[in-house]
């Protein structure tokens, strides 16, 4: 009698621990695997967008004018790229703010973390009208 319990104890034991390894690791490679994709795609079309931006803002160009001709330009080359359509605008958003006050914002008068949530705040405002 009690080798029969230590079997079937052994059994579901082992077959509750296959299921839930085999359930967990399959969520976990694929959450993994676009956050690395999307985390790469969202720092290249920050790195080009604060490029832009900043140069813009080197040659003399207004803020706005600075942050259409960056969004125009981003967008044409960014546009065909695949996974595009699905970035996180907001996480989007928050690194290139980052990004281009860290680089160029002194120019525009904007530094630390209320000139980040300002330069996120008009980005988010400016790429939801050219869309």
């Amino acid at each position: 009698m009690k080798e029969k319990l230590k079997k079937s104890l052994l059994l579901i034991t082992s077959s509750i621990f296959i299921l839930l390894t085999i359930l967990i690791g399959i969520n976990i490679e694929i959450v993994s695997a676009s956050e690395v994709e999307s985390s790469s795609l969202i720092k290249k079309v920050s790195k080009s967008y604060t490029k832009k931006f900043c140069n813009a803002i080197a040659f003399g160009l207004s803020k706005e004018s600075a942050m259409n001709f960056s969004i125009k330009e981003n967008k044409q080359v960014f546009e065909k790229r695949k996974g595009m359509e699905k970035i996180n605008r907001d996480l989007l958003a928050e690194e290139i703010s980052t990004s281009v006050v860290e680089q160029c914002g002194y120019p525009i008068n904007l530094s630390g973390e209320k000139g980040i949530k300002e330069f996120k705040s008009y980005y988010l405002s400016k790429d939801s009208e050219s869309f």
